[in-house]
């Protein structure tokens, strides 16, 4: 009897420990975001890729509800409430304000992992500090306004002889814009701000303007309402004769120098941000961190197509060059 019930005892503990495995195998972790990127952008490939590193697959253990703006600002929080309704394991806020604050509304206490771009978190009272955040928000955060100024040293090393730039900014990028024409000023450079305003933004008129106003460049400041339809505008700038610096996200799309942070990279810090709180991190003990690896892309293609030739300390400085 005794080894009756033995055996039973050992049978029914490794059916509970079949279940037990069963159930392990069978969670599949939930994750929402919202972004103005778009689920084929260098970056996007970037987050899905270090999500697939560190075992997290979808159709298997992971489920990802990516959202992304097209320019509509305002459809932000309705989105954002549509993620969270799903009530996912964590949520992710990739860009301005505007998004982290509508995913931060929507979302309540649901782990929140931001890429904050251009607002200072600690001054906006999102987390209580860089290095203790404190509450349920955690992730990457940085600024454009040191960058802005280096891609207007980058196009005065890249042609000398350029003396006109034209500076495509928004009411977000005025810091930008501050930053930038003192710059000019030291380079000898003169700047001829090109406001965009009352979206949907005319970029047509604003770089017919610039040329009109014989620019040999155009710089375009870091707005996220400037990315959604930069393929077009970027192709405009080019009929014009007029090469584009910007940030990486748009090298790409055409711009002939693009410096700054490394999107892919925070992106693919999100994911480990992310796979740290599913395995039980906790947000509020989890440093906010800014980026540490920054690119410079060049698009000679761009430059064959404007007959511009960069100067060799450029194109050997470049992190990637487009052919």
């Amino acid at each position: 009897m005794t080894r009756r019930r033995s055996f039973l005892f050992a049978c029914g503990a490794l059916a509970v420990g079949a279940m037990r495995h069963t159930a392990a195998q069978a969670r599949v972790y939930r994750v929402a975001s919202l972004s103005i990127s778009t689920r084929d952008s260098p970056q996007f490939v970037a987050l899905l890729r270090r999500f697939r590193e560190l075992g997290h697959v979808e159709g298997k253990n992971f489920a990802l509800d990516a959202r992304f703006l097209k320019g509509d600002w305002l459809e932000a929080p309705k989105i954002a409430a549509q993620l969270a309704a799903a009530r996912p394991d964590v949520a992710m806020a990739f860009g301005s304000e505007l998004i982290v604050r509508a995913c931060r509304q929507a979302i309540g206490p649901t782990p929140l992992v931001m890429i904050a771009v251009d607002f200072d978190p600690v001054e906006k009272n999102y987390i209580a500090s860089l290095s203790r955040p404190g509450g349920n928000i955690t992730g990457v955060y940085f600024r454009q306004i040191e960058s802005a100024v280096k891609r207007l040293e980058l196009l005065r090393e890249a042609l000398p002889h350029v003396r006109r730039v034209a500076a495509l900014f928004d009411l977000s990028t005025r810091d930008q814009l501050e930053a930038v024409a003192q710059a000019a000023a030291k380079l000898g450079i003169s700047l001829l701000p090109q406001q965009l305003s009352s979206a949907p933004y005319d970029f047509d008129a604003a770089l017919q303007a610039a040329a009109a106003a014989k620019a040999q460049a155009v710089m375009a400041l870091s707005s996220g309402a400037f990315f959604g339809p930069r393929q077009r505008w970027i192709a405009t700038a080019r009929e014009l004769r007029l090469p584009v610096i910007a940030n990486p996200n748009y090298a790409e799309a055409g711009a002939l120098i693009a410096f700054g942070a490394s999107f892919p990279h925070m992106y693919a810090r999100a994911a480990e941000y992310a796979d740290r709180i599913l395995k039980g991190a906790k947000p509020s003990e989890m440093p906010v961190e800014q980026p540490s690896q920054y690119e410079l892309v060049v698009n000679q293609k761009t430059a064959r197509a404007l007959d511009i030739n960069l100067t060799p300390a450029v194109l050997l400085r470049a992190t990637r060059v487009i052919e």
